[in-house]
């Protein structure tokens, strides 16, 4: 019996999500309105195998590298599943 600490897990291979340039380029909006206007996101991301789900205010860790910061935790643009606004 396998426990399950966070967010579903996916038993079926599954790559990473694919971010275009366009993506991108909301998602860096999305991140400077929330940091501009001072509201909170919530990332759903994929990593090993699991869904997790991150929320509260981000800032750009390292735009080039296409990271961000969120409540302690980078993330990176190929691990982004969906951004929301909360």
């Amino acid at each position: 019996m396998e426990t399950m600490l966070i967010g579903e897990k996916y038993y079926e291979r599954v790559t990473q999500p694919i971010i275009t340039a366009k993506c991108w380029e909301q998602y860096l909006k999305l991140i400077h309105d929330s940091i501009d206007n001072d509201y909170s996101l919530r990332f759903t991301t994929y990593s090993g195998g699991y869904e997790h789900h991150v929320s509260g205010k981000c800032y750009l860790f390292n735009e080039s590298l296409k990271t961000i910061l969120v409540s302690g935790i980078i993330v990176r643009d190929t691990e982004i599943i969906s951004i929301e606004r909360l």
